[in-house]
């Protein structure tokens, strides 16, 4: 008889990525539309920014550098 392996450990889950808080309500939602410089804003706070929104309501650009981002589906 061959000898007993040991267990193999499970592989470990992702870990989520943490967002920052929403600069506008400064609520922490769980997820923020996040720009490089460190710009973030939740969900239903970018869709009531209506002058963020370029393009047709597909992307948004970071009040801060200028940087166009796409965005959620309105």
């Amino acid at each position: 008889m061959s000898p007993a392996t040991p267990a193999t450990p499970l592989p470990r889950r992702k870990q989520g990525r943490n967002f920052p808080p929403c600069m506008a309500c400064h609520a922490d939602p769980g997820f923020t539309w996040t720009c490089d410089c460190g710009v973030a804003f939740c969900t239903e706070c970018l869709s009531r920014n209506t002058d963020l929104w370029m393009g047709g309501g597909r992307t948004w650009r970071c009040p801060q550098c200028g940087k166009e981002h796409l965005g959620p589906n309105r």
